[in-house]
């Protein structure tokens, strides 16, 4: 890695040495390897980069040390930053991009979001004073847990206001930069939390970056979740959801719009009304198979509730029929695989496992002495019998 910091010895523009230095460093952002190899990995290699830089005493070994003060988090840049000033003081000059670092202003922003509330991407201007100005974005996924996913930073981009008037169901407004990187950086960190996830590659060349840039911005205070309506609010909600007309059979729709609603207020922390596509396949085929327990009834009920559910929530959230229509038909599309996965035991999550198990012993969920005797009672039987009990093709009773 030192040795090919040479490289930067032929660079002119100090974004490019940024450049270089986040993709150094994303190069072994959640690499795949086992866990306790990637934590060592982690532990041990950073000290060692700068140790090799120091040790080899050139204007390569300083290049990389600097590139790397600018962009790192804070431990590694202060680690790289007083190996590089020992590197001066030894009479080993600076490349001349150095000197510009941490000169960038920042210029404006924007954010473009979808019609569902799903991502917003944002775009933030800078620029070196005398150069061209560089373009970060990164977008914001709420659906997949409020984290970033993807972004980059370059030079040229068409302006994405121009874009968004192309592009039915977007809308691009100015973006407030403390706002901007407040949200930035605390999806970051939560995306950080995850041992995996479908971050793209070019966010991972450029997460450093990225994070470098909005910690150079005036930060907002941490953004306060979304107050969420109590059990009287939502009882109001599924009644006057019943009252609506939306769906015929009201056997198990309070049921099944109940669990649409907890699930949109409680597990995402989000408003009530927001669903698209991609919450639908979400809650249809991850949060319902792995968390909730539906009798066959009801599981066949779900798909003809879901989408009165959908219609009901987006028609109050104001959204054109051309967009409530959309996510309608996503709840049919995966109507086949959503009752595949709810009769799979391979798809329950423990307590939901555990709950099943109960519940095909017949045991009241409402006598507690029943309860904890059928809890002693498992616990009791050995390991092996357990996972087998929790592993079985377990069908929710009628």
């Amino acid at each position: 890695m030192v040795r090919g910091g040479r490289e930067l010895l032929a660079i002119e523009d100090p974004l490019e040495a940024e450049m270089w230095a986040s993709a150094v460093l994303g190069n072994f952002y959640k690499l795949a390897a086992p866990l306790d190899a990637r934590d060592e990995l982690e532990r041990l290699l950073w000290p060692a980069v700068v140790t090799a830089a120091e040790r080899r005493q050139d204007a390569a070994g300083l290049a990389v040390m600097e590139a790397l003060a600018a962009v790192a988090d804070q431990e590694l840049a202060a680690m790289a930053g007083a190996a590089a000033a020992r590197l001066r003081a030894l009479g080993i000059p600076s490349v001349g991009w150095s000197a510009e670092l941490g000169s960038v202003a920042f210029e404006g922003a924007w954010v473009m979001t979808d019609v569902f509330g799903d991502h917003e991407a944002y775009f933030a201007t800078f620029r070196y004073p005398g150069r061209e100005p560089h373009v970060v974005n990164a977008l914001y996924d709420r659906a997949m847990g409020e984290i970033i996913k993807d972004g980059f930073v370059g030079y040229g981009l068409e302006d994405p206001r121009d874009r968004a008037a192309a592009e039915p169901g977007v809308s691009v407004d100015d973006a407030d930069e403390a706002t901007m990187a407040r949200r930035v950086v605390d999806a970051i960190a939560s995306g950080d939390l995850y041992l995996d996830n479908d971050w793209t590659p070019e966010f991972k060349q450029c997460r450093a970056l990225i994070l470098a840039r909005m910690r150079s911005l005036p930060m907002a205070p941490p953004i306060e979740p979304p107050d969420q309506p109590g059990d009287a609010a939502r009882k109001a909600l599924i009644e006057e959801f019943l009252a609506s007309g939306l769906v015929a059979d009201l056997n198990e729709a309070d049921i099944i719009a109940s669990h649409a609603l907890d699930y949109s207020c409680d597990y995402l922390g989000d408003d009530a009304f927001r669903w698209s596509p991609i919450v639908i396949e979400q809650f249809m085929l991850d949060y319902l198979p792995r968390k909730i327990s539906l009798n066959l009834g009801q599981v066949r009920q779900t798909p003809l509730v879901l989408r009165g559910w959908v219609r009901f929530a987006l028609t109050k959230r104001g959204l054109e029929e051309r967009w409530i229509a959309e996510t309608e038909r996503a709840v049919g599309r995966f109507a086949k695989e959503f009752r595949r996965a709810m009769t799979d035991s391979a798809d329950f999550g423990p307590a939901k496992a555990l709950a099943t198990a109960m519940l095909a012993d017949k045991v009241d969920f409402l006598d507690q002495a029943a309860v904890d005797r059928w809890i002693n009672e498992f616990n009791a039987r050995p390991l092996a019998e357990r996972d087998q009990l929790l592993g079985k093709h377990l069908v929710p009773p009628e």
